[in-house]
C-alpha cells in the first residue's frame, strides 16, 4: 500500500492515507523518526510495526502525564491506559513505569489513605475498601491504613461537628445516625459518636476509645 496523503489531528496524531482508501492514526514521533513520507510503499508488516510502536509511544506519553498529576496504583494506571492502548501494550507500559520507580503501590496506598483519613474523615474500612477499588491488593490497603494513626469514633464524632453541628434535636439523630452509615462507619462506632455528641463530652484520650 502506498501512502497518498498526511493530514495532522488532535493529540499529536498523524491521519496518514493510504491508495486502497484505508487509513490509519499514528503518532506524529512515531512517523517522523521513521522513512516514510507520501509515496511510500508499506507492506501489512511493516504497518503493523509502525502502528504497534505507535501505540507503545503513546501510552508511555500518556503513562507520564497523568504521573505528573498524581500517584496511581499499578492496576489504575493500566485501566487508565486502556483507553489509549490495547490491553497488551497499557499492561506492558505500566509496568515499565514501575520499574522506573514511577509506580510504588505501597507508597501509592500510604499517601491515599492519609488524604481519605485526614481530609475526607473516612472510617478504616472505608478506606480499605476505596484502596481495593483503586487496584490496591487488601493486604497492602490493611497495611496503609494502619500505619495512620486515626480512631473511627474521632472521625465520626468529627463528621457529627462538620456536617450536624447545630442539628442535635431528637429528631435529627435518626438521620444523623443513617449518614455516618452511608458514611461506611459500623452501628457501635456511631452509637458512641452520637452519644459523645449529643452530651458534648468530646475532650477524651484517643487511647481511652
Amino acid at each position: 500500500m502506498v501512502i497518498t496523503g498526511i493530514k495532522k489531528c488532535r493529540g499529536r496524531l498523524y491521519r496518514l492515507e493510504f491508495d486502497d482508501d484505508e487509513t490509519q492514526m499514528v503518532h506524529i514521533g512515531t512517523f517522523e523518526e521513521s522513512p516514510y513520507k507520501i509515496g511510500s510503499v508499506l507492506t501489512d508488516l511493516q504497518l503493523e510495526e509502525l502502528v504497534t510502536q505507535s501505540n507503545k509511544r503513546r501510552a508511555k506519553e500518556k503513562a507520564l502525564y497523568l504521573l505528573s498529576m498524581r500517584d496511581y496504583s499499578l492496576a489504575e494506571l493500566e485501566k487508565k491506559l486502556r483507553l489509549v492502548a490495547d490491553p497488551n501494550t497499557a499492561a506492558e507500559t505500566a509496568k515499565q513505569m514501575q520499574s522506573l520507580g514511577y509506580i510504588d503501590d505501597e507508597r501509592f496506598a500510604k499517601q491515599r489513605a492519609q488524604y481519605l483519613i485526614k481530609h475526607k474523615l473516612y472510617p478504616k474500612r472505608r478506606v480499605v475498601m476505596e484502596l481495593c477499588r483503586l487496584g490496591v491488593d487488601r493486604e497492602t490497603a490493611q497495611n496503609a491504613t494502619e500505619s495512620i494513626e486515626s480512631n473511627d469514633v474521632r472521625q465520626a464524632l468529627a463528621l457529627l461537628n462538620k456536617k450536624h453541628y447545630n442539628k442535635k434535636s431528637c429528631n435529627y439523630i435518626n438521620k444523623a445516625a443513617a449518614a455516618l452509615a452511608r458514611y461506611g462507619f459500623d452501628s457501635c462506632t456511631i452509637r458512641r459518636a452520637i452519644e459523645m455528641w449529643q452530651t458534648e463530652e468530646q475532650d477524651f484520650d484517643i487511647d481511652e476509645l
